[in-house]
């Protein structure tokens, strides 16, 4: 089975993120515009943030079995070229759309909308930090304040989940104040001004590390990365998507 991503498999994923980023705003505004609609898709009790006690890869698996997705994932998984069958999966009139389709009066719409919710989440957390908010919640565990204001700043929810709350109620037993100071700061949102360029780079060094990415030459590095718009052409643009890449490995991803 070929795990590694070819050249025209990542063109093709590279071309999606600003399709990524639009669904995030997109989302945010049918929340703003239509409430009431989102009220009732989410029902009683429809916090998501729990789920990011897993990891990405648990996250998904857990949300895929509430909405009863298993069977087109799982024989994504058993392709021969898994990643390509994803992206032919993924778009529009693919066997995602068709499961929807066949399987939309059933499935409850809150646990999609998590799905939806968590996927972008995560996504935003790698561009920004390169690790996903389950990686980060994991170092939460081990003790790492700084993981804590990262998972914040990508999703003020996860101060519900039991990791967070935990710590948010040993810093009032404290009267932590750096620590409330901190914690107001996160709860801006990150700081998106210096990571905005870079953003879908990280992503895209992630997308290749977890499908198999070890080795590329220099004009493989060019022809992913400067072609597709993600790197700015330079004579040193090789050299630098290397450090780049190597700052990347040095970090728990998902």
């Amino acid at each position: 089975m070929n795990k590694k991503l070819t050249p025209h498999q990542f063109s093709d994923l590279a071309k999606k993120l600003p399709e990524v980023h639009s669904q995030s705003s997109e989302l945010a505004e049918l929340i703003k515009s239509k409430p009431q609609k989102v009220q009732q898709v989410l029902g009683e009790y429809y916090s998501w943030s729990e789920i990011y006690e897993l990891s990405f890869v648990e996250q998904l698996a857990y949300l895929f079995v509430l909405l009863d997705m298993q069977k087109p994932v799982l024989e994504i998984a058993a392709s021969t070229a898994p990643q390509q069958a994803l992206i032919l999966a993924s778009e529009n009139g693919g066997k995602l759309d068709q499961w929807y389709e066949l399987n939309k009066d059933n499935i409850e719409k809150k646990h999609l909308l998590w799905l939806v919710i968590v996927l972008q989440r995560n996504i935003l957390s790698i561009m920004l930090f390169h690790q996903s908010i389950g990686a980060l919640v994991e170092q939460v565990r081990q003790g790492s304040m700084e993981a804590f204001f990262k998972a914040v700043s990508v999703d003020r929810s996860i101060l519900s989940c039991p990791t967070f709350a935990d710590r948010l109620s040993l810093a009032e037993l404290k009267n932590d104040k750096p620590f409330f100071i901190r914690l107001r700061k996160a709860l801006k949102g990150p700081s998106l001004k210096h990571m905005a360029a870079i953003g879908d780079l990280r992503y895209a060094i992630v997308m290749l590390r977890e499908s198999g990415f070890h080795t590329y030459t220099d004009d493989e590095l060019i022809a992913l990365f400067v072609n597709n718009g993600l790197y700015p052409k330079s004579f040193n643009a090789a050299k630098n998507l290397r450090k780049h890449i190597q700052a990347a490995n040095k970090i728990a991803t998902t």
